[in-house]
């Protein structure tokens, strides 16, 4: 519509001109000695403008011609730019759906296109990776060094991933800490590395700040914190003096949990306090009951002696010297026994809490209701230890065949329980 109004105002135009120079006298001489030429004024303007014209048209092809060669460059750029575009999509697609081999060839075609060559370069590298070519990967992730000046963190982040799986946490870690600004990522990656190191309380620092981010869900904090907690009593429980101390600094709100509780008193009862392990285990099942801390109740002074019935003498049962003497191991043992009790009336048919309960009875000398106690947990669970507790009951009270049967049933489910874990293949020791 533009082009079409130009051309009608051009012709409305050359009517006028001609219907106002038809009628005009006057005319134009041009002298070019020795000669003389006379024209009307309308033919000098219309050779006039048509010798304009031709100049402009003459200069505007002279103009695109000279502008040829780069405006062919352009397009080729302009192809290869658009050719290296659909390559680099096609490597992400190709990458996120998992065929790495595609991946890497669309990447190292856009790399060579320059579309982005520091994500092309990774996208070719990560795929390499996959592809288990370790050379291919460490040269474009060379090739990503030289444009990521800017920003090396994905780059950085992807060998430090290598390097854990290539078995250096220790050259990861350190490959983390250059990073611009350590970001939700690369602190879980971090916290995976602390954790594999031993590192516990530099974990236990990175589960705090990841639960500040809400990156871990309310289950994954409270697994990694039970472990990191515990592994790191583990660790420091040298001695009875430290595992004390490891147990003071612990959080408040991980000393009630079952899973920590459970490893702080087993410390201590393996450095001979088992009086210290007693409130750990009885304020845990307080909040949370675990059949596995019930039973290590009993477990935890298994070098106590066993009272026999009636009068305040050690036993044979377990032998060895108690932890407490006279009247203080006899208040120790009642208190256990009373609270079990108070806990059965709750947990009536847990097999553990009545394992528990009669090894307690029996260190008591209350040996017919811990014998009560003991077949009661084998009735609703058939264990190796509930069987070995009866066998040694019946050993103290002289039944050697019922003792001799209570060891061969032990000894069946242990050999089944190993035969489980190994399965089936057993080699001795040499």
């Amino acid at each position: 519509m533009k082009a079409l109004g130009w051309l009608l105002a051009l012709s409305l135009l050359a009517v006028l001109l001609a219907a106002v120079l038809r009628y005009s006298p006057g005319y134009v001489l041009v002298v070019v000695p020795p000669y003389r030429v006379e024209v009307s004024v309308g033919l000098a303007l219309a050779v006039t403008a048509g010798a304009f014209a031709f100049g402009y048209l003459l200069l505007r092809a002279g103009s695109r011609l000279a502008g040829l060669p780069g405006e062919v460059r352009e397009w080729r750029a302009r192809g290869q730019r658009e050719r290296g575009a659909t390559a680099l999509a096609a490597a992400m697609r190709a990458y996120l759906g998992g065929r790495y081999g595609k991946a890497k060839a669309h990447a190292t075609e856009a790399l060579s296109a320059g579309t982005a060559p520091a994500v092309s370069a990774m996208i070719a590298a990560r795929a390499a990776h996959e592809l288990r070519r370790p050379e291919d990967r460490d040269r474009l992730a060379g090739e990503a060094a030289r444009h990521d000046a800017d920003d090396p963190t994905a780059r950085l982040m992807a060998q430090a991933e290598w390097l854990a799986a290539d078995g250096r946490p220790g050259d990861a870690l350190e490959l983390l800490g250059t990073l611009p600004a350590p970001h939700t990522a690369a602190l879980r990656l971090e916290l995976s590395l602390r954790v594999g190191l031993g590192q516990w309380d530099a974990a236990a620092r990175l589960v705090d700040r990841l639960a500040e981010r809400k990156a871990l869900s309310t289950a994954d904090r409270e697994q990694y914190e039970r472990h990191v907690a515990s592994e790191a009593l583990k660790a420091r429980a040298i001695d009875r003096e430290s595992a004390r101390e490891a147990w003071r600094q612990m959080p408040e709100r991980l000393r009630g949990d079952r899973v920590v509780a459970l490893t702080a008193a087993r410390l201590l009862a393996q450095h001979g306090d088992p009086v210290g392990a007693r409130p750990i285990i009885e304020r845990a099942l307080d909040e949370e009951w675990d059949s596995a801390l019930a039973l290590q109740y009993s477990e935890e002074d298994v070098a106590a002696p066993v009272l026999a019935a009636g009068d305040g003498t050690a036993g044979g049962v377990d032998g060895g010297a108690a932890p407490l003497s006279g009247a203080d191991a006899a208040d120790d043992l009642a208190a256990r026994i009373e609270r079990c009790e108070r806990w059965l009336a709750d947990h009536p048919n847990d097999a553990m809490l009545l394992l528990s309960l009669g090894r307690l009875c029996v260190r008591a000398g209350q040996l017919g209701k811990a014998q009560g106690h003991l077949e009661a947990s084998l009735s609703i669970e058939p264990t190796h230890s509930a069987h070995l507790a009866l066998a040694r009951l019946h050993d103290a009270l002289n039944h050697q065949e019922a003792a001799a049967r209570h060891r061969d049933q032990a000894l069946s489910l242990a050999l089944r329980a190993l035969d489980t874990a190994t399965g089936g293949r057993r080699r001795a020791s040499l």
